[in-house]
């Protein structure tokens, strides 16, 4: 047999006449009815069961409705449940003090059946609309969560790439600086001694002119300011070279010589230096302003060490 959904409205009432109308007009539409004939009744009753409202007589021996009602709305789980006061009361004061107690509606009798089955729809429905509100706030708050959850997982995972890439990153700068420390000892300890010894027989001058071209290849692997100034500056590999020569104190005929240009390209490119260095402007000599910043660089590595 299916649950029977039918509203449950609980009667309370000292009066048996009032008890068999009310009870008649609620089954005749529909509704399942309880009965209390007292206070004391209705509460036990609701220990045990909750109906959907209840129609609550004002005047009762023992303990009136008002009091009833004040117990009724003390207890946590029965705060919401509608509570309709049925009293022979029409005077103002009393209906303002069977809403103080709680009372969600307010009937006089003698009561008139389209009045009550009117007030007694509004008060479920406005029940049901409640009851939906609140599953779809649960339901709300459930998405909430989840998608939070959702979030806080992508966002570890993406933490955790970020350590991840960050652990790559330093292992590839890490391995980057041994394979540079390398080359430089490696230039060191093996090419420049040959090239020293070199130096020191007898050379012709196209063999002196590749000499220099080449310590000035190795001086810009080798110098962390060439480094700086190439990536810094944006210098092509023939203005470093021209740099090497220019510090080497290289007079403009020379350095066109060695390099195989002409003078007017030396003097073009020794402008664009200037300009790169942004010093184009400025009365100051070229060799000097490098070798200054040679020596700036120098002290910096030393006060790292």
């Amino acid at each position: 047999m299916s649950e029977d959904n039918r509203s449950l409205i609980l009667i309370v009432d000292d009066n048996t006449y009032n008890i068999q109308v009310l009870g008649n007009i609620l089954r005749e539409n529909d509704y399942r009815t309880a009965v209390a004939q007292d206070g004391f009744e209705a509460l036990n009753f609701l220990e045990k069961k909750m109906p959907d409202l209840v129609l609550l007589d004002i005047m009762m021996p023992q303990m009136d409705g008002y009091e009833v009602c004040e117990r009724i709305k003390k207890d946590p789980d029965k705060t919401e449940l509608p509570i309709i006061f049925i009293s022979v009361h029409t005077d103002t004061a009393e209906k303002v003090k069977a809403f103080r107690a709680g009372a969600v509606d307010y009937i006089t009798k003698p009561f008139q059946q389209e009045e009550i089955l009117a007030r007694i729809r509004v008060q479920l429905q406005l029940q049901e609309t409640k009851e939906e509100l609140r599953r779809a706030n649960q339901d709300l708050e459930k998405r909430v969560q989840e998608r939070t959850a959702e979030l806080s997982e992508a966002n570890q995972k993406l933490e955790q790439t970020n350590t991840a890439l960050n652990v790559l990153l330093e292992k590839k700068d890490e391995n980057k600086k041994k394979l540079e420390e390398n080359l430089i000892f490696n230039v060191k300890q093996l090419i420049q001694p040959s090239l020293e010894k070199l130096k020191d027989t007898e050379l012709s001058g196209s063999q002196k002119h590749y000499l220099d071209l080449i310590e000035g290849q190795i001086e810009e692997v080798i110098s962390p300011l060439n480094r700086n100034l190439s990536g810094k500056y944006s210098l092509t590999s023939t203005e470093m070279q021209m740099l090497e020569l220019i510090k080497q104190g290289k007079m403009t005929k020379e350095i066109a010589d060695m390099l195989g240009v002409s003078t007017r390209t030396v003097d073009s490119h020794r402008h664009n230096i200037r300009k790169k260095l942004e010093i184009d402007n400025k009365n100051v000599n070229l060799r000097t302003y490098l070798l200054a910043m040679d020596s700036e660089e120098q002290g910096l590595n030393n006060s790292r060490e």
